[in-house]
């Protein structure tokens, strides 16, 4: 240790000595030194370098992307090597070119980006976009699905897929609305299968022994001898659903009956959709048609037929700003501004209906209004997509999430 102690000593000796006797080759003039030293100056200001974590995709763009400006990002030999070494070799990502259907190749560090065509998609354009659900539904009558990256078509219960794979065709001929009881105050429902109903869930509220009446074109003042009436076993009114709070809030119910409907060419149940495909429809396919046996006006007498009504869809915020009550997120409006046509008492609980691909979804519930056709105020219906896994499990229905 002593003798290693003296090596040093006599080393750093003879450095300070070499270091004064070349002190004038050394040091330099300002002008000089700044001649051989050029640094390029930052582009950013005052303490904005100070205070900003270093970032290499920055400095690379402030100043000269040198070895100098990665190791001030990593403060790292061993990364700022292993990152020239990489930006050193790694080539033109782009030769041989791997954008397809014309997409444009854009070379990176050890990756490239391909700027596609309107119609492609994917990394390297691969995807065509009308191959996809966003595009028309992918081509579906009913529903559209992805499996690897391919559109698959599926269909509604009741209905099956047809050779081509796109459309769908009835396999069982069923019912699509319900009427109600002629001497009693009554509101509408539709059929989802032959045994099971459904309708608004203020209409169940203190009613003991209902009855549901089917038939097509009935004419409630009259007996024609075609209708039939069904007792209902179970009622289930959806759970979050709260008549002293909010009346029509959650305003839905399903009605089991103690024996199925006998089905017809005219009677077919309305089908039901995944989420997402019945909020597209109902905004996008809009009009949509809701009826029923209601007043024909506000407080004026109710209709002896069954009455249909084309509605428009309501954007939003349009029909928040048209009510003074509470538009609720389970909730939607329809109908128009100043046309003497809306839903009314009595029709509540019938089908807000949405056509598409020749196909009726039910869209909607008719649930509540200001007076009837009032200028400025819209029909308000429960949007059913918001309960459309509820319903499928209380059915027995397979429930489909994927998207359109």
């Amino acid at each position: 240790p002593l003798h290693f102690g003296n090596i040093m000593v006599s080393a750093i000796n003879l450095l300070q000595v070499c270091l004064l006797c070349f002190a004038e080759s050394v040091f330099t003039s300002q002008q000089s030194a700044n001649a051989v030293l050029s640094r390029p100056r930052r582009y950013n200001s005052g303490l904005e370098e100070v205070l900003k974590k270093d970032n290499l995709e920055r400095e690379c763009k402030e100043e000269q992307c040198t070895m100098e400006e990665a190791r001030e990002c990593f403060e790292n030999d061993e990364k700022t090597c292993f990152m020239c070494a990489v930006f050193g070799a790694d080539g033109d990502q782009c030769n041989p070119p791997p954008c397809q259907n014309g997409g444009v190749c854009q070379d990176g560090v050890n990756s490239y980006t391909c700027w596609c065509q309107s119609s492609f998609s994917g990394k390297n354009c691969e995807i065509e976009l009308a191959q996809q659900c966003s595009v028309d539904n992918g081509g579906c009558s009913h529903f559209c699905g992805l499996k690897e990256q391919q559109v698959v078509c599926f269909c509604a219960p009741g209905y099956e897929l047809g050779p081509d794979h796109k459309t769908c065709t009835p396999t069982a001929l069923m019912d699509r609305r319900q009427g109600g009881d002629r001497a009693l105050p009554f509101c509408g429902a539709s059929l989802l299968s032959d045994v099971w109903v459904i309708t608004a869930a203020h209409c169940l509220i203190e009613k003991d022994g209902i009855t549901i009446r089917n038939d097509f074109f009935h004419d409630v003042h009259k007996d024609e001898g075609h209708e039939r009436d069904h007792s209902v076993s179970v009622k289930y009114i959806y759970p979050n659903y709260n008549y002293k709070d909010s009346p029509y809030d959650h305003d839905l119910a399903l009605l089991r009956l103690s024996e199925p409907v006998q089905l017809s060419d005219h009677r077919l149940p309305i089908c039901l959709g995944p989420k997402h495909f019945l909020e597209t429809i109902v905004q996008e396919s809009s009009p949509s048609l809701v009826s029923g046996w209601g007043r024909l006006r506000f407080q004026g007498p109710e209709s002896p037929t069954l009455q249909k009504l084309v509605v428009p869809y309501v954007e939003r915020t349009t029909c928040k700003e048209s009510s003074r009550e509470r538009i609720t997120r389970q909730m939607f409006c329809a109908g128009y501004t100043s046309l003497q046509k809306d839903s009314c008492q009595g029709d509540s609980g019938g089908p807000h209906a949405t056509k598409y691909k020749g196909t009726w979804f039910l869209t909607g519930i008719v649930s509540w209004g200001e007076e009837c056709a009032r200028d400025g105020k819209y029909g308000v219906y429960t949007r059913v997509s918001h309960y459309y896994i509820w319903i499928a499990r209380r059915i027995g229905m397979k429930a489909r999430n994927r998207k359109v």
